[in-house]
């Protein structure tokens, strides 16, 4: 199974990740997510969006 990694280069935390991944070796796949466009708030980015999730579950 492919690992994707979705979110943004200009983000330290993407780089981090995509980092590791490849220091370790392991094939992944880097899924673009506009953040100034608000994709990451988008219906069909809100499955893979941890933070929405969480959040909805805890506030309502």
């Amino acid at each position: 199974m492919a690992i994707k990694l979705h979110g943004s280069w200009m983000s330290t935390a993407t780089l981090r990740v995509g980092t590791t991944l490849t220091e370790k070796g392991l094939d992944f796949e880097f899924v673009p997510v506009d953040i100034r466009a608000k994709e990451h708030k988008q219906e069909n980015f809100l499955p893979v969006n941890v933070y929405i999730s969480l959040s909805e579950e805890y506030l309502f």
